[in-house]
């Protein structure tokens, strides 16, 4: 997948800072950052998908904030984000009853 990192100025959101990057085959991206965006709000964000049946990037994991600085008290220059990822244009055959599994009884009817 094609992503990419992008740091805004924390007062009015101006983009100030981006790179684009891709993952490797087990989804992993390792991207160099130039500098220091202490007063910066950054975020890692999918851009394209190379599945052709996995192409509609999850809402709720489309992007990931980051911290990429070093005057929080970071000791690496290695960080990371949470998981991203994208929607199957069919579901799995097993979700349906996972979901029922871990699905609050409510919630059981949009499935």
């Amino acid at each position: 997948a094609r992503v990419r990192i992008e740091c805004k100025d924390k007062n009015n959101l101006n983009l100030k800072y981006f790179v684009n990057g891709e993952t490797d085959s087990t989804g992993t991206f390792n991207i160099h950052i130039d500098g220091d965006h202490q007063d910066q709000i950054c975020y890692v964000k999918l851009l394209t998908s190379p599945l052709a049946d996995c192409k509609t990037a999850d809402p709720g994991r489309a992007s990931s904030q980051v911290i990429l600085t070093r005057s929080n008290g970071a000791v690496l220059n290695i960080h990371f984000a949470n998981a991203l990822g994208f929607f199957k244009n069919r579901p799995l055959t097993f979700c349906p009853e996972l979901l029922k599994k871990y699905l609050p009884q409510n919630e059981i009817k949009f499935i």
